[in-house]
């Protein structure tokens, strides 16, 4: 045996077992050794969905438990308990819904609410917004305990490395301190959706924001790669810009004849457009693009990268200001 026997509590307690590997230590094949980092590297590679949302878990857990702790300090400072001190500090703040406001909400919403009735919905529509001026409340008093208490947030988000080459369509200084990279289809009816949410960012955050677009032309739809490379010729003339508003305005028709007639619209010069359309030399172009996109875990569009932080879909401009806030705050730039 190579396991000698000392005493029985030793045996109990300690056996046989082979030693504790190290916690950063994921496997082991002979003399090689796999981490938990490069584990967690091939999953942010292989899925960035479930990577992101490992993320969002860990910040909800982490705000969480960094507000449990400012609670419990602030209520033992004024020696009294949690509960009464977010009924004082909170609760107390939450005003009686009015029946004007809850007729109003009801208005406002009605067709979500399918044939619901204003007097069985008044109560759920009453419960609703107490709900919602109490988070309010709660955030705005949460806010000034992380300030008195100098909370320092340290999780740092998952990011893709994004490399950006000068030549690519793009709008914004090269400095600033916000890279909005956009994979997008000029057939599919979301990205179309998403265009107001990026002019808006880029009204709000003018010069602090640089957006670059890519294509990602899907295979469901058959015209959206030619459209793509057409968005590339029209660039050639200095006119991508507008020629890219055109074809999301025309989503349903991107034909060949309608790329051709778009431009003509646009005044750009025909010929030289029609030849670098026929040419085809953007295909690689395009896809190159394509490649970039599902290296990066683009699976549909459209997708956005916001200093490498992935945000999936056609999201309203709150989806874009939340995290571009969260980036110019830790680049220290707070001002508008």
């Amino acid at each position: 045996m190579t396991c000698r026997i000392i005493s029985v509590v030793a045996v109990l307690f300690l056996g046989c077992a082979q030693p504790v590997p190290p916690a950063d230590i994921a496997a082991t094949i002979g003399t090689q050794q796999i981490t938990v980092a490069e584990v967690d590297a091939q999953v942010q590679v292989a899925e960035p969905q479930i990577w992101q949302g490992l993320f969002d878990a860990r910040q909800r857990a982490l705000v969480y438990l960094v507000d449990e702790q400012l609670l419990m300090a602030a209520a033992k400072l004024d020696g009294i308990e949690v509960d009464s001190l977010v009924a004082r500090e909170i609760t107390s703040h939450v005003s009686v819904v009015s029946d004007e406001e809850i007729e109003t909400f009801y208005a406002q919403n009605q067709q979500r609410m399918g044939k619901q009735t204003l007097e069985s919905m008044q109560d759920r529509i009453r419960g609703f917004l107490m709900a919602g001026q109490e988070r309010v409340a709660q955030q705005k008093y949460l806010i000034g305990l992380r300030k008195e208490a100098g909370v320092t947030i340290l999780l740092e988000p998952p990011r893709a490395l994004i490399e950006v080459a000068t030549d690519e369509p793009a709008k914004g200084p090269e400095d600033a301190p916000i890279l909005l990279v956009e994979y997008s289809d000029y057939e599919c009816p979301y990205c179309s959706r998403a265009q107001p949410s990026v002019e808006q960012v880029l009204q709000t955050y003018g010069d602090k924001v640089r957006l670059v677009y890519r294509d990602f032309p899907l295979s469901i739809h058959d015209n959206a790669h030619l459209a793509a490379q057409a968005g590339l010729c029209a660039n050639e003339q200095g006119r991508f810009w507008e020629y890219h508003d055109v074809l999301y305005a025309n989503a349903r028709a991107l034909r060949p004849a309608d790329l051709q007639r778009y431009a003509t619209d646009l005044d750009l010069d025909p010929a030289p457009f029609a030849e670098c359309l026929d040419s085809g030399r953007y295909v690689e172009t395009v896809d190159a693009d394509l490649q970039s996109g599902q290296q990066h875990g683009v699976t549909g569009t459209p997708a956005f990268f916001i200093n490498g932080r992935i945000l999936s879909g056609a999201q309203p401009f709150a989806a874009f200001k939340k995290i571009i806030d969260e980036e110019l705050a830790r680049a220290g730039d707070t001002e508008l």
